[in-house]
């Protein structure tokens, strides 16, 4: 029975191959050369079919890998990973290096010479510095009894070798301290001032993170550098969403969550997904940035970072108007803050934008309880948030902080018809202008606006006093 009606390429030519080639001792790589030049198969089709897997197989080998009783892995989604470029999904680093497990290989040997370039700048760096694809061959095995001393001589000189490359590095000591010490000035200098005044610095010091980790390092200074520019792209993702490049903002959260991935820093990773959460919601996207919020919680069940991500997903929950899940995660935001038992390093240590204080959870609390229609609520966690700003020390004072917590504190006021106790809340925003720069400053006071023009103040001439102060504000009269 005859295969000459077969499609190229199909499974009974492959297996033919694949066959032919082992049996003539070819190695995994050769055989996957052979199939992709052979049938023009991309490096991940060729390598799945060097194996003889189908792509549920590889699904189930990756989960297995992973340990997450959830299987997130599919076949559909080995079938999206193969198809890209032209369709499908594109993998990414980590994607890569979980098929390189499964494969016998390393994540470069899946990607074609022209599907290089369509990766990110921060994934190509990540690829630049594992091991190539070519590996030096073993030395035949000596026959038995037939090891000479000369052989065991040669092995020793090649481990001193290896050992003495081993030991260079292109980095120091002082140079990761220094940059430490810039990273952490940086995310504590970002709560105090408008992201455009840092933005600049942020980027100079994410390029020298990426320069040094061109050079060769020992493997403990390359898992620092990748901290440091995990750190560093996600300060300026947080800087992007305040200037509202949503699309700049999520793009360097991604970047950061490759290099938080690779060296598992579950800190970091749980910072990241709080600041995807807070994209989306900024983004008009409240319903993924309750899941993204929830799904920071895996990476960190308690302290700091998991308040803030409790905090985050009250608001995005809010929103939707689940009154349930809004109080459910409030008050598991505030039994976590009562039973801190030891300090984050990244929330606590370096603290700044990677920090959540008492006073924010307050201010939160506050932006949750009156969107959900609770305003005394509101009312007294604007109140408390208050009382607290001014017991910050000076390096943690937010920037914008007290303007921000006087809008939510005014909803309250205006929700309980208190028009006078709304005029003294809001005053010490509208009768400046340095709270031009706040974030979500014009849209919060044209919202405020909106509430004064229908009942029941829209025939009260304190309340059309108070729009038309309003409205004379910078934030509303410029741009």
């Amino acid at each position: 029975m005859g295969t000459s009606g077969s499609k190229p390429g199909s499974k009974p030519e492959r297996e033919r191959l694949r066959h032919q080639l082992l049996a003539g001792g070819c190695s995994p790589a050769r055989i996957a050369a052979e199939m992709a030049g052979r049938w023009q198969f991309n490096p991940r089709q060729a390598w799945r079919y060097t194996h003889g897997l189908s792509q549920t197989a590889v699904a189930a080998r990756c989960n297995d890998l992973l340990g997450d009783g959830r299987a997130p892995m599919t076949g559909k989604r080995i079938s999206e990973y193969e198809a890209w470029p032209q369709r499908g999904i594109r993998p990414t680093v980590h994607v890569l290096a979980l098929l390189a497990r499964v494969y016998g290989t390393v994540p470069r040997a899946l990607l074609g010479e022209a599907e290089l370039p369509l990766l990110p700048e921060p994934e190509r760096l990540v690829l630049d510095q594992l091991p190539p694809a070519e590996a030096a061959a073993a030395p035949p095995a000596p026959e038995s009894g037939q090891l000479s001393a000369a052989a065991v001589r040669a092995a020793a000189h090649a481990s001193g070798a290896h050992a003495e490359r081993a030991e260079v590095t292109e980095v120091g000591a002082i140079t990761l301290e220094q940059l430490d010490h810039d990273v952490v000035q940086l995310a504590r200098t970002a709560i105090r001032t408008q992201p455009a005044e840092i933005f600049t610095e942020l980027v100079r010091v994410r390029d020298r993170v990426f320069d040094l980790l061109r050079r060769r390092t020992h493997p403990a200074q390359q898992s620092h550098l990748y901290l440091l520019a995990g750190q560093t792209c996600g300060l300026l993702a947080n800087a992007s969403m305040e200037l509202g490049c949503y699309g700049a903002a999520a793009e360097q959260s991604r970047a950061a969550w490759v290099y938080a991935d690779i060296i598992g820093h579950n800190g970091l990773k749980a910072w990241l997904r709080g600041t995807q959460a807070l994209i989306a919601f900024w983004s008009g996207n409240p319903r993924e940035a309750a899941h993204l919020a929830k799904a920071g919680r895996e990476h960190l069940r308690h302290g700091t970072g998991f308040v803030r991500l409790c905090n985050i997903e009250s608001r995005a929950w809010a929103h939707l108007g689940d009154v349930r899940e809004t109080q459910k995660v409030i008050g598991m935001g505030h039994h976590a803050r009562d039973h801190v038992t030891e300090p984050d390093e990244l929330h606590d240590l370096v603290g700044g934008e990677f920090g959540f204080d008492e006073a924010r959870q307050s201010f939160c609390n506050a932006g949750a309880w009156v969107q959900v229609g609770k305003p005394v609520l509101a009312i007294e966690a604007a109140e408390r948030a208050l009382h607290l700003y001014p017991t910050e020390a000076e390096r943690s004072r937010r920037y914008g902080g007290e303007a921000s917590t006087r809008l939510e504190m005014t909803d309250g006021y205006l929700a309980t018809r208190q028009l006078d106790a709304a005029d003294v809340a809001l005053d010490p925003v509208i009768s400046t202008s340095a709270t031009a720069g706040v974030a979500h400053l014009a849209t919060r006071l044209s919202d405020i606006c909106a509430t004064l023009d229908t009942p029941p103040y829209r025939n009260s001439r304190e309340a059309r006093e108070l729009a038309e102060r309003i409205r004379a504000h910078p934030a509303l009269t410029t741009g």
